[in-house]
């Protein structure tokens, strides 16, 4: 009597051949609504909102990385053009200066919107604020140093120092500010002004920015082309280029340093590296049709990904709501194993030992559980913090599915082969003759790449995976040590519902900043823009601590030095009744006035939401502890890029650890399902194992990172890895003999010819795509070739 396990097995069959037989009597049908589906798929993916956004590389759950990203990109800096025009020696400030107010002449709209070469105001006016807004911005510590000012002795020392002035060859050009302020209070308010200057070593002379060696000044241009528009920054660069070989003489080196610069060098050597390896995988596509196929039928494998990519990416962005540039960049790759379904069966029909109807049927359990497997893989990233490694999965499994319905359904019914025409079948028994050499030695090279795969470390710095050319890196090089810290400062953000709650939260963030850092190393608006509600305490305290018997004795002081120096009685009235005035509260339209509004625009944002005050501080290991207070200051964000990028950095690893590990589990549960036998299982994950090792193993011994972009190849390596398993296993376990060992080494030459060779790309983020992929399928191919067949040989022999 026949079992039951049999009987449900060959019933099976019968109703896999059935429905062969069904879709090969209706072929024309097939290829229409295969013909509806390809057209309908691409025409809804053009009609999907393509977005170009780089958050969708940054966590968006459990952290603040997004929002963090976008702070950045406020720096004062990051938007702008920065052009430095350096004296080489001989040609003078003079002349500098000039040649600079030529080019900032020439850039105009389209391409340039502000120019901005120094101050743009009357910084004569400055004199004022020093001399006039004492009761607005004097407190605290101030006043203990008035007193010591107004002690008789300090009186007379400081009435000695302005005679001596006036006795100056240009003392009458300072008499009104020596007679205005001859305690010099003045002193106790120019130094908040270096809380203003966000270019480090810069000082102004001439109304322009000039470098502290003298020999470079500094152009700010502002444009309203977007960093990330390649033709546009393209074009933007070639215009400023050709401004300057126009009006930059010989003597004068101009450096130019912007975000458009890295747009236009990352985008440049990705056109290049795709001509390089574009070329290259076609030469070796062709290498391996010549070698081991030799049939024109197999192009309909090739077009297999066609076919599904336009269909999978729609079923994406109707989910999703748009599709990611990256998704589609990255999700091609991903669809390289989707070609491997097509390679096991055409390879299966060639060979002619059996029907067609058979050798599909026969073949759909591996395909399915191979595309089962790979889906689940790729399933465990929609648990993932980043948004676009959710995409990319989506878009995986539904490029799988569609890839494995197209092969079993629709491609057998391309490849026909004459009968009689056979292709070579290794059988059963032909495996390694020396299967324990061949263990021996595998399992020597895991041990000793594994000692290696625990070095890996991630990386979450989005600069390290874009190629910075040794130009740029000069000029960001050189403008640090010439113009100090410009660009590389943390970013602290006060929020507020209106200018004046912004304000006031801003005061109590800088008194923290104090706590860590000098004067000189803050950029805020707080120690020369306090809030209204504190210009009105420090007037208080202004009157409050002038008094009139203060005042008396500071006019009995002033009168008696004075006499025995040589100034009449009454020279310093006028310095005494002013300290009694009180002038109007201070404003952002004053230092605009004065030629601030450049920096006052960088500084403050006004959105309907409110107002958002912007400092920036030192980039370094005190943020650790400030990160801490700042978060327990309400409306208070600090934004450092260091610690942007060890957030990015630990949510890759925890993706890493967590997606790898849970891959893991559940492609074993998979297996065990589908082979409902533990050896088969194990031998149909070796190759992941092997893959992965492989992977880990030489990058921690390379000191090469993991990032962003090769973790959704690991995730690869484990779908294709288990692929070649479950393919081997089903060949020496289950009766398969349909030319498996030569499908699965052309399927992994195919994914090593498509994307293997982007390790030839100079770009770093297509670098580690094809590094990972080639190391990972380096390992898993000869573990499914030799090492399984190894152990099938072993576990007979016993």
């Amino acid at each position: 009597m026949m079992s039951k396990d049999k009987y449900s097995i060959d019933s099976g069959r019968m109703r896999g051949e059935r429905i062969f037989s069904f879709c090969g009597r209706h072929r024309f049908l097939f290829v229409g609504m295969t013909l509806v589906l390809l057209v309908s798929g691409w025409a809804a993916f053009s009609r999907i909102h393509l977005t170009t956004d780089v958050a969708a590389l940054l966590p968006d759950r459990g952290g603040r990385a997004v929002a963090d990203f976008r702070r950045l990109a406020k720096a004062p800096l990051a938007r702008r053009i920065v052009l430095r025009l350096r004296d080489d020696g001989g040609v003078g400030r003079r002349k500098l200066l000039v040649v600079a107010d030529r080019v900032a002449v020439r850039l105009k709209a389209p391409f340039f919107s502000r120019v901005v070469s120094g101050p743009e105001g009357d910084p004569g006016q400055l004199f004022s604020f020093a001399l006039d807004e004492w009761p607005n911005l004097m407190r605290g510590a101030d006043y203990d140093q008035l007193r010591e000012r107004l002690q008789p002795d300090k009186i007379t020392s400081s009435l000695e120092r302005v005679y001596e002035g006036l006795l100056q060859p240009t003392g009458f050009l300072q008499k009104k500010l020596l007679l205005a302020d001859p305690l010099d209070f003045r002193d106790l308010i120019f130094p908040r002004l270096v809380s203003l200057n966000p270019l480090g070593r810069a000082r102004v002379e001439e109304g322009h920015f000039i470098s502290a060696d003298g020999r470079e000044t500094m152009l700010l241009i502002e444009t309203p082309v977007a960093i990330t528009d390649f033709n546009g920054a393209r074009a933007l660069v070639a215009e400023l280029d050709r401004i300057l070989k126009e009006e930059v003489p010989a003597g004068i080196t101009p450096v130019i340093l912007s975000g458009h610069l890295y747009t236009v060098a990352n985008a440049t050597a990705i056109q290049r590296d795709m001509v390089v390896v574009i070329g290259a995988s076609l030469l070796a596509l062709l290498l391996i049709f010549l070698f081991f196929i030799r049939d024109f039928k197999a192009f309909s494998v090739f077009l297999l990904p066609v076919l599904i990519l336009g269909p999978a990416l729609a079923l994406t962005g109707l989910i999703d709501g748009s599709i990611s540039a990256i998704t589609i960049g990255f999700g091609a790759v991903l669809l390289g194993v989707a070609i491997d379904y097509g390679i096991h069966l055409y390879f299966a029909l060639k060979s002619g030992t059996q029907a067609p109807a058979v050798t599909v049927v026969r073949l759909a359990p591996p395909l399915f559980g191979a595309a089962l497997t790979t889906v689940g893989a790729f399933s465990v990233q929609l648990f993932s913090a980043l948004p676009g490694q959710r995409q990319l999965a989506l878009f995986a499994i539904f490029g799988i599915i569609l890839a494995l319905l197209a092969a079993l359904l629709v491609l057998p019914h391309f490849l026909h082969f004459k009968p009689g025409k056979v292709e070579e079948v290794i059988p059963r028994g032909r495996r390694s003759r020396r299967p324990r050499l061949v263990l021996t030695l595998w399992a020597l090279a895991m041990l000793i790449l594994l000692l290696f795969a625990f070095k890996v470390n991630c990386v979450g710095d989005l600069r390290r995976i874009n190629l910075v050319p040794d130009s740029l890196r000069a000029a960001e090089t050189s403008l640090k040590s010439v113009w100090g810290e410009v660009r590389g400062r943390a970013l602290v953000f006060a929020e507020g519902q209106t200018r004046e709650a912004a304000l006031q939260v801003n005061e109590k963030l800088y008194l923290i900043l104090r706590r860590d850092f000098a004067p000189a190393e803050i950029v805020s608006l707080a120690p020369v823009l306090p809030s209204v509600s504190s210009q009105m305490q420090n007037r208080k305290e202004w009157q409050k601590f002038w008094s009139a018997e203060r005042l008396a004795a500071l006019r009995s002081n002033l009168s008696r030095a004075g006499k025995k120096i040589g100034f009449s009685a009454t020279a310093f009235n006028p310095f005494v009744d002013s300290l009694k005035k009180l002038p109007p509260p201070l404003t952002e339209a004053f230092w605009r006035k004065i030629g601030f509004g450049a920096l006052f625009d960088a500084m403050i944002e006004k959105k309907s939401t409110g107002v958002t005050i912007l400092s920036l501080v030192p980039d370094g290991d005190k943020l650790a502890g400030l990160s801490r207070q700042c978060a327990a200051l309400p409306g208070v964000h600090l934004v450092s890029p260091r610690l942007f990028n060890r957030e990015v950095s630990a949510a890759i690893s925890s993706d890493l650890q967590h997606f790898i590990g849970l891959s893991l589990i559940i492609v074993s549960l998979i297996l065990l399902v589908l082979l409902r036998n533990l050896y088969q299982a194990v031998l149909a994950l070796l190759p992941v194992l092997a893959g992965l090792i492989s992977m880990f193993g030489i990058m921690g011994a390379l000191g090469i990172s993991f990032n962003i972009f090769n973790l959704v190849a690991a995730i690869l390596i484990i779908g294709l890895g288990v692929d070649y398993g479950i393919f081997m296993v089903y060949r020496l376990f289950r009766g398969s003999d349909q030319a498996t060992e030569k499908a699965v080494l052309v399927s992994g030459l195919t994914t090593l010819a498509g994307f293997g060779v982007l390790v030839l790309a100079r770009h770093p983020a297509l670098n580690s795509i094809g590094l990972t992929v080639l190391l990972g399928v380096g390992g898993a191919l000869p573990t499914v070739l030799w090492v399984l067949p190894s152990l099938a040989r072993l576990r007979d022999s016993e």
